[in-house]
C-alpha cells in the first residue's frame, strides 16, 4: 500500500522541482549572502517547490482518473488510482494534506525572507495561492490542460517563479533589496523552458492516445511536425538563454561547464524527435529529458559557486 502512494506521488519528478529552485536560492546566495539563517529560508523554498510538484502529480492523476482519460494503452506509468489500489476519495485526502503541507513550508519561508516587506509579503502569499490553485486546476476542474494550457503555466510556475522567487526572497533576506538581476531574467527562461521540455515529451508519447481521448494538449494540436519543431525550438531557448546570462553576468570560459551539461539533455531531445511516431521509445526519454534539466541545473550551482569562492 505504502509503495501505491509512493508511486502515486512520483519522486522522480521531483529532482526537476529541486533544482529548479535551487537555482533561484543559488543566484540568491550569490547577490545576497551565505548565513545559516538563509540556508534555512532556502532548505523551505525548496522544499515547498518539492511538495508543489507533488500536487501538481497527485491532481493530474486525480482528474485523469475522474474524467477516464486513461485509456488500456497508456504509454505512461500504471498509476495506482487506475489499478484500484488508490481510491478517487483517498487521492483526494492525500491532496488536501500536500496542500496544507506546501501552505506552512511555503508561509514560513515567505515569512522568513519577505517579512519586513508587507507589501511584497502580500504578494508572495498570492502568488502562492495561483501556483497551488494553478497545480490543480491542470486537470480538475477548468482543467486547462486539456486545452493546450499546460505549456505556458510550467513555464511560469516552475520557470519565472521558480527561479526569481527564491532569488528575490533570498537576496531580500540578506538586506539587498527587492531586485532583479540580468541573469535570473535568462535563467528563468532556460529553467522554464526546460520544464516545458519534460512535460511536451510526456505529452509527445501520448499524442495518439490524448487524441482519442479528448485530451487536447499543445502536443496533439501540434501534431507531430510541429510538436518535433516546437521540441526543438524549447531547447534553443534553454540553451542561448542559459549561455547569454552566462555571458551577460558571468566569466565567459564558464559557459563551456554549461555547454557539457547540456549535452545529456541535448540526446535525448534528439531521440525524442527521431522517434517521435513510437511512443514507446518516446516514452524512455522522459526519465533523461528531467535528468538532462537537473544536469544543467547542478552545473549553474557550480558556476555560481565558482564564481562567488574564485572571483565574487
Amino acid at each position: 500500500m505504502l509503495k501505491d502512494w509512493i508511486k502515486e506521488a512520483r519522486p522522480q519528478t521531483l529532482l526537476l522541482g529541486a533544482t529548479n529552485c535551487a537555482v533561484g536560492c543559488g543566484l540568491g546566495f550569490y547577490y545576497g549572502a551565505v548565513n545559516a539563517y538563509n540556508i534555512a529560508a532556502a532548505f523551505l523554498i525548496i522544499i515547498t517547490g518539492m511538495l508543489l510538484q507533488i500536487l501538481s502529480n497527485l491532481a493530474n492523476d486525480y482528474g485523469d482518473a475522474f474524467k477516464g482519460a486513461d485509456g488500456a494503452q497508456r504509454l505512461g506509468p500504471i498509476r495506482g488510482v487506475m489499478t484500484g489500489a488508490i481510491s478517487l476519495a483517498g487521492l483526494k485526502k492525500f491532496m488536501a494534506i500536500v496542500t496544507i503541507m506546501l501552505s506552512i513550508t511555503g508561509l514560513s519561508a515567505v515569512y522568513m525572507t519577505l517579512g519586513n516587506d508587507p507589501h511584497a509579503f502580500a504578494w508572495f502569499i498570492f502568488l502562492g495561492v495561483i501556483s497551488i490553485l494553478a497545480a490543480i486546476l491542470y486537470t480538475v476542474g477548468v482543467s486547462y490542460g486539456y486545452r493546450g494550457l499546460g505549456d505556458v503555466s510550467v513555464f511560469l510556475f516552475f520557470g519565472v517563479l521558480a527561479v526569481l522567487g527564491p532569488q528575490i526572497m533570498i537576496t531580500s533576506a540578506s538586506g539587498a533589496g527587492f531586485e532583479i538581476y540580468p541573469d535570473a531574467f535568462m535563467l528563468c527562461a532556460s529553467v522554464g523552458a526546460g520544464s516545458v521540455m519534460v512535460l511536451h515529451t510526456a505529452n509527445m508519447r501520448d499524442i495518439s492516445e490524448d487524441s482519442l481521448n479528448g485530451k487536447r494538449t499543445l502536443a496533439v494540436r501540434l501534431g507531430y511536425r510541429l510538436a518535433t519543431i516546437y521540441h526543438i525550438a524549447l531547447f534553443v531557448t534553454v540553451a542561448s538563454s542559459s549561455f547569454l546570462a552566462c555571458f551577460m553576468s558571468h566569466k565567459g570560459w564558464e559557459i563551456s561547464i554549461l555547454a557539457l551539461s547540456l549535452i545529456p539533455l541535448a540526446s535525448s531531445a534528439y531521440r525524442t524527435i527521431i522517434n517521435v511516431h513510437d511512443g514507446a521509445l518516446v516514452a524512455k526519454e522522459l526519465k533523461y529529458t528531467l535528468i538532462g534539466c537537473a544536469i544543467h541545473h547542478f552545473a549553474w550551482l557550480i558556476v555560481l559557486l565558482v564564481d562567488f569562492w574564485v572571483y565574487y
